[in-house]
């Protein structure tokens, strides 16, 4: 099938839904590899699945830890962290404890944000703002505490619940607070391919999505590539 492949070379394509099977996360691991995509996001417990179907392929093998909410203990995550690095993932995803921030315990915040970058190791490791559940100055504080702890990526959103969807305006404001060796990831409702380019446009440099074959082929969503549980994405 004919696609974008320029524009697949910067999805992470997803599926994190709960009742994913292992033949779904396997069909999804096979569209990256056949479409070319950035990454296979997948649950902690499928990295290995991963880490063996994409072996001798350029696919990153990505998984998240403390999504969707946030609350687990620093430790709790960073073991989490360490077993997907020993499973073979390639990149983390982490969603740090927001009720601290928003509390004003920014001592704390910004110690779980140091733990959280030391327990990644050699990968990867983006941190899931959730900018919609933020005021810009709690956003603004987040960021400049992330830059600071070291992180690799800054996304604005996992996608789910407070987190909120995708668009020009946070993409824009992420990354026009970040230097140039920290990237930003784009997360959360991207359907199509001109809302794509549009977050790219806006200082996007990794974009991830559930509806990846649909974003590269100009589908219509009918393709399997959305998971039956909904827009649960990474």
């Amino acid at each position: 099938m004919a696609h974008d492949s320029e524009l697949a070379g910067r999805i992470q394509h997803t599926e994190v839904g709960p009742t994913a099977d292992r033949d779904r996360v396997l069909d999804v691991l096979d569209e990256c590899v056949e479409y070319g995509f950035d990454g296979a996001m997948v649950q902690p417990c499928w990295v290995p699945l991963a880490t063996e179907r994409l072996a001798d392929t350029d696919v990153s093998v990505c998984t998240a830890v403390g999504y969707p909410m946030g609350g687990d203990v620093p430790l709790t995550k960073a073991a989490g962290m360490r077993d997907a690095v020993a499973a073979g993932a390639d990149e983390l995803d982490v969603m740090a404890n927001l009720g601290l921030l928003k509390s004003g315990e920014d001592e704390a915040f910004r110690d779980e944000l140091e733990t959280l970058v030391a327990a990644s190791g050699d990968a990867t490791v983006k941190l899931m703002l959730e900018l919609g559940g933020l005021t810009d100055e709690e956003a603004e504080r987040e960021i400049e505490y992330a830059v600071e702890a070291g992180f690799d990526y800054l996304k604005n959103s996992s996608g789910f619940g407070a987190g909120g969807q995708a668009s020009v305006e946070n993409v824009s404001f992420i990354a026009e607070r970040v230097p140039d060796d920290v990237g930003v990831k784009a997360s959360g409702g991207i359907k199509t391919a001109e809302q794509a380019r549009e977050l790219l446009d806006a200082g996007a440099d990794l974009l991830g999505a559930s509806s990846g074959v649909q974003i590269v082929t100009g589908g219509d969503g009918r393709d399997g590539s959305a998971s039956d549980d909904g827009d649960h994405e990474y």
